[in-house]
């Protein structure tokens, strides 16, 4: 990070010793992401005056809750529709499975999701806009289309400038091998007249004894071009960060670092627990022939060994020498204690606290539980998990709403699409895990027996059938002679076809 610190610095542009520092808390974030922290999952004991280097067992669970939030937040059923067809084609191909235009070519749904985990694990992550095939004619910039590119390490996002939070100015980072040389491919993003944002593009050449050297932009970027539009979002959780005051977003587990040790605490001491406590038989060493051992590359024999494989973790029986615990018996086994129940006890607790302590109520990781619970019952049970979604789909929909905007406006200015920057934008987000169908399809009954809603409209939204094709067949079940809830729903006088 000193390296990149430097060349921004030379670049004009200052970065507070707040900001420096607060890289390396990211540094802990990320190691927990990855699970293992060396501080803490590296631990020495000492056996007959030598120190033995151990490495505790880890459950993962930071990168766990960033996916857990990523899935909640940005999926497959999330959808992005506006108002303008055109503007639709142009972003997503259609308003359906949106697999095409700018966002299925950035491949945004699949590289999307793992950008906002990254952005949880280390609290900032940044998705910005590039042109495709750009054009310059001496005069103007133009190109063939636009697409999204992704930030998510924290560590390669610098800000410059920020009003009121928000990072107005910063300089993207990421490293490049080319012919075994590590080079550095910075991007400044800067404010210019008239809203416009101007994108700098500088390679640098990391030298093994840390100094650097800038070179020409290696795959023949522009040094710099104007963008009609503000062409990047930052991605932070929407929690107040309470470490530093830097505009750099905080990690969902920032505050939850020593559950995380208590989480992987208890699950080392299970694990060792399993381990130490296998059966073990003691015998005295008379039941047992010794044979010769000898020593590799050496024809003198060495110790008298027992004849029977084996290690500390897989052996079964364990020589005492000429004496047992026990001197009347030549065998005696011996069964620890594994102590699950109470491992058990310990881990969940943690869990719970985690669970908590991220936005997600304390029940959102158990185990051991059996049953199915409905929304209904989701939603009242696990309040905290809901109200904490709400709170960050806020920052998902105006972070989605701002890059959507930019596209249309790039799109029209630079690639000279025919869409409508001013088209209204909507960000529709999975609600299946709150929604509670069964009760939907019993409420929206009821709608067509009093007369509320038709009869057709049941059929696009349940069975999925076309607005044609389900007024058709909602008018044949209405001709035909029903009983019961089907007459009510298919062909009763409860509402119009």
């Amino acid at each position: 990070m000193s390296v990149l610190f430097k060349i921004i610095e030379n670049l004009g542009y200052t970065v507070s010793n707040d900001l420096q520092n607060y890289y390396s808390e990211i540094d802990t974030w990320m190691a927990w992401w990855r699970g293992f922290d060396p501080e803490f999952h590296r631990y020495k004991i000492v056996s007959n005056s030598h120190a033995i280097v151990m490495k505790r067992k880890t459950m993962k669970m930071a990168k766990k809750v960033c996916e857990d939030w990523a899935n909640l937040l940005l999926n497959d059923k999330t959808y992005i529709e506006v108002s303008d067809d055109a503007s639709q084609v142009f972003l997503t191909g259609d308003d359906v499975d949106q697999s095409g235009g700018v966002l299925g070519a950035s491949k945004f749904w699949k590289l999307g999701n793992r950008t906002v985990e990254k952005e949880f694990a280390t609290g900032t992550a940044c998705m910005y806009l590039d042109l495709v095939s750009p054009v310059y004619d001496g005069q103007t910039l133009s190109a063939s289309s636009v697409r999204i590119k992704y930030i998510s390490d924290a560590r390669m996002i610098v800000p410059l400038s920020h009003d009121n939070g928000e990072i107005t100015e910063l300089a993207l980072a990421s490293e490049h091998m080319r012919e075994g040389n590590k080079y550095f491919y910075i991007q400044i993003f800067c404010k210019a007249d008239g809203g416009q944002y101007e994108v700098r593009n500088y390679y640098y050449l990391i030298k093994t004894n840390g100094n650097y050297e800038r070179v020409p932009n290696l795959n023949g970027e522009a040094e710099s071009y104007l963008l009609p539009c503000k062409p990047f979002v930052v991605l932070t959780p929407n929690i107040e960060n309470n470490i530093a005051p830097v505009p750099m977003g905080l990690s969902i587990y920032a505050n939850a670092i020593d559950q995380l040790k208590g989480c992987d605490l208890g699950y080392d001491n299970l694990y060792n627990d399993i381990l130490l406590g296998k059966k073990r038989v003691f015998m005295n060493q008379a039941m047992y022939k010794l044979k010769s051992a000898y020593v590799d590359g050496d024809d003198a024999k060495g110790n008298l060994t027992l004849d029977i494989p084996g290690t500390i973790e897989s052996s079964l029986y364990v020589v005492t020498g000429d004496r047992l615990p026990d001197q009347q018996q030549f065998i005696q086994d011996y069964n620890p204690s594994l102590r699950v129940d109470e491992n058990k006890e310990n881990i969940q607790l943690n869990l719970n606290i985690l669970s908590a302590k991220v936005g997600f109520g304390q029940n959102r990781y158990q185990f051991g539980t059996q049953s199915m619970a409905t929304a209904t019952e989701v939603r009242a049970s696990n309040k905290d998990l809901t109200e904490s979604v709400w709170k960050q789909r806020i920052q998902i929909q105006e972070a989605l709403t701002d890059l959507t905007r930019a596209i249309l406006i790039i799109g029209k200015e630079k690639c000279g699409a025919p869409v409508n920057p001013d088209a209204r934008i909507t960000i529709k987000f999975d609600d299946t895990m709150f929604a509670d169908e069964e009760s939907e399809r019993l409420r929206m009954m009821q709608e067509i027996a009093a007369g509320i809603v038709n009869k057709y409209e049941y059929r696009m939204k349940y069975l999925g059938e076309d607005e044609e094709t389900a007024r058709a067949r909602a008018a044949e079940s209405s001709s035909a002679a029903s009983a019961g809830i089907d007459d009510m729903f298919f062909g009763g006088s409860g509402g119009t076809a």
